[in-house]
């Protein structure tokens, strides 16, 4: 029979798992490292965070917290063996963390714009030094994919499955970004220039990824199930995400 995975279930783990993965970024990545280098954080958004003096190590803070929370995502993943729910979620996480993160690198090379733009602006050589990023953020995105590829194979046995678990998320997390950044302060500018490209670009790894899968069927299976509380969580928390992140939280200084 196939395999009968709950799109309820793996929505609402998508949902939760994008807004993690951008709290990550901006909060953590770029916030935190911003407080430790006594920069002061004015604003935070889905999109941005606002600071008086930001520097490089800012900059590039977001995306490294991002590849070092989606490796560790997705060795707990592999660690879960048959808590097939748990093991989704940080196989999505996983992918929500690392696919953006290695983007960053092609993106701001090839486009001249974003984090990693500013990380090595004003250094010399820049032809070269995107050249060389553009390089190393496309061979560390295949890379990525192709692990992904290999860990989602348990719960994708054919093509038809994989849509299910590997592309139905994507367009999830990918509306739920667009919903939270189309309310962002700075306009419908940004949300073109930044939300999109980072929603739909960052994550498009998992649309071809079943194109790496392993030949080899597992002969052991397993199935995303019916669980209520993913779909309750999703709800409130999404809906608080959008509403809070999306316009904004503004810090006194």
């Amino acid at each position: 029979m196939p395999i009968q995975h709950s799109k309820a279930t793996i929505v609402s783990m998508a949902v939760i798992a994008s807004g993690i993965a951008t709290l990550l970024h901006e909060g953590v990545g770029h916030g935190v490292v911003a407080w430790l280098r006594g920069d002061i954080p004015t604003e935070l958004t889905s999109n941005h965070l606002s600071a008086l003096r930001s520097d490089r190590w800012v900059d590039a803070g977001g995306t490294i917290v991002n590849l070092v929370a989606g490796a560790a995502s997705l060795r707990i993943s592999r660690s879960l063996a048959d808590r097939a729910n748990i093991r989704y979620f940080f196989w999505i996480l996983g992918a929500l963390n690392l696919l953006p993160g290695a983007g960053y690198f092609l993106f701001s090379g090839i486009l001249g714009f974003g984090d990693w733009n500013e990380v090595i602006s004003g250094l010399p050589h820049q032809i070269a030094l995107r050249i060389g990023m553009s390089v190393f953020g496309a061979g560390l995105y295949v890379m990525v994919v192709r692990q992904l590829a290999v860990l989602v194979r348990v719960f994708a046995p054919d093509s038809p499955t994989y849509n299910i678990v590997g592309r139905f998320p994507y367009y999830a997390a990918c509306l739920f970004s667009c919903a939270a950044g189309a309310l962002d302060p700075l306009g419908i500018k940004l949300f073109f220039v930044s939300t999109v490209p980072a929603a739909f670009g960052g994550s498009s790894g998992l649309l071809w990824a079943d194109g790496l899968m392993p030949n080899a069927v597992p002969d052991h299976k397993l199935v995303v199930h019916r669980a209520p509380a993913w779909w309750i969580a999703a709800v409130v928390l999404g809906t608080c995400y959008v509403i809070f992140l999306g316009r904004g939280i503004q810090f006194s200084h």
